[in-house]
């Protein structure tokens, strides 16, 4: 069995787009993982204990505005737990 010209041309067509996929996903998952050590090395950065504290902080003095907020946050969220789930 031998290949006829468009049979040629459609592997040559094929390995061009299996390269060209296989560098754009080699671009993406670099670009992924740049991004999450990026984030990663963010976060170790980053000390909870501290803004624990302050969060303590504010709710002492502000425990109106805190309540608020937090009821607030809680309503946005739901709301967009909702509309999901309508689709």
């Amino acid at each position: 069995m031998t290949d006829t010209p468009d049979t040629e041309s459609e592997a040559t067509r094929f390995n061009r787009a299996k390269d060209f996929v296989n560098e754009k996903y080699s671009a993406a998952s670099d670009a992924v993982k740049n991004q999450y050590n990026r984030v990663r090395e963010k976060v170790e950065d980053v000390d909870f204990g501290a803004i624990t504290d302050q969060v303590r902080s504010y709710v002492r003095s502000n425990p109106g505005k805190a309540l608020l907020i937090s009821v607030g946050v809680g309503f946005l969220i739901g709301l967009l737990l909702r509309r999901g789930d309508e689709e």
